[in-house]
């Protein structure tokens, strides 16, 4: 698997199969689901993962789709394996990260464009769109409430905002808002399948929205500069500029600091870092002990805020960026403008990037973080 993008795109029917579905049917015999999933991974530019374990599909009911099920899904992929139509990367049981993984060939893709020709293809409203994860990120269930009610709605606005945009095929999906454990924890908004959000920052800037390139606009070391804001405390010019070591690896070991529930996890998580790779064989006695010695550097850096350093601060660092990026989407669509989300940075018509860099700074002061800053990605 390791030739398949780092960022996997999971696979998730985004497109209404419905009207196409006779005609794949007649060319490829394939149900609604088989429909369904030749849309998806044509439209996508690279692999779509998928799962082949039966317990994936078992979820709540509020989270069903009829078209996504166990038996559907793998039926489906391995028909359009059998017929030579895609490449079909399966994952042996118990491979931990990587899930199978499948990619439309080109005779599939041709199939596609005869039968799409070039039409606009609308999404699939999702089932859900407010998730609650379990420790181990299944899908679990929960009591609603006049809050998260609110709150569905405003993600189905957004949604409509984006299904109506004019965004490039490949990289649209609907939203919907992630927490973990409870409705106090994360609460990110997620792109459901193939989107802007897990290809790399590179390949966003060919985006367009109504036929506009995109500018791309993030808060700068975002969470770290809310943890100095609450301690009161003056955040370093450069919080990744650590003498003795690489940038990058100093700003993935603090991020690693910030979201590790112990002390332990970050420091392994740290030594398996492939930043690491030039400073000790990774996972080694050697790279544990340099592991070891860059968070104590950082520490040191980082006083003021060392207390929230492996402490899973990162759930509730999660659900205040949410918070905003929730402000910074509502204040542009009350301006007509589609806005699209990467957690921390927002996509939005390049001639809109005034109105996008001021709605920032906007939800970061009704926030009450004053100092934080907003650059172009």
């Amino acid at each position: 698997m390791s030739d398949l993008n780092e960022h996997q795109k999971p696979l998730s029917l985004r497109f209404e199969s419905k009207p196409f579905w006779p005609e794949f049917q007649k060319l490829l015999e394939v149900d609604q689901t088989g429909a369904a999933i030749v849309m998806d991974i044509c439209a996508a530019s690279d692999w779509v993962s998928y799962s082949r374990t039966a317990r994936h599909y078992d979820t709540p009911r509020r989270y069903r789709n009829r078209l996504y099920t166990y038996r559907r899904v793998v039926a489906q992929v391995d028909r359009l394996d059998a017929m030579g139509l895609i490449d079909h990367a399966k994952c042996p049981p118990g491979q931990r990260g990587w899930q199978s993984a499948i990619r439309a060939r080109q005779d599939l893709k041709d199939i596609f464009n005869e039968v799409v020709g070039g039409q606009r293809l609308a999404l699939v409203k999702p089932s859900e769109v407010v998730l609650l994860r379990d420790a181990k990120g299944h899908l679990i269930d929960y009591r609603d409430t006049r809050d998260i009610d609110r709150m569905r709605r405003k993600i189905e606005r957004f949604n409509e905002a984006i299904m109506g945009g004019d965004i490039d095929m490949g990289m649209v999906a609907p939203l919907a808002r992630i927490f973990n454990k409870d409705m106090t924890r994360g609460g990110r908004f997620y792109a459901m399948g193939a989107s802007w959000q897990n290809v790399k920052s590179e390949a966003r800037k060919s985006l367009s929205i109504g036929g506009e390139s995109v500018v791309e606009l993030d808060y700068c070391t975002l969470h770290p500069a809310i943890l100095y804001a609450e301690a009161g405390a003056t955040m370093p010019s450069d919080c990744y500029d650590l003498p003795g070591w690489p940038r990058k690896l100093v700003k993935v070991a603090m991020l690693t600091l910030i979201n590790a529930p112990t002390k332990q996890k970050a420091r392994l998580s740290i030594a398996h870092s492939d930043l690491m790779a030039d400073h000790a064989e990774l996972g080694s006695q050697e790279a544990l002990r340099k592991a070891s010695q860059l968070i104590e550097d950082i520490k040191r850096l980082h006083k003021p805020i060392a207390h929230a350093f492996h402490s899973d601060a990162g759930a509730r660092l999660m659900s205040i960026d949410a918070a905003m990026a929730e402000v910074v989407m509502n204040i542009m669509l009350s301006q007509g403008v589609v806005v699209l989300p990467v957690h921390d940075s927002f996509l939005v018509p390049a001639s809109k990037a005034d109105m996008l860099e001021a709605a920032m700074i906007e939800a970061a002061h009704r926030a009450g973080y004053y100092a934080l800053q907003v650059s172009a990605k």
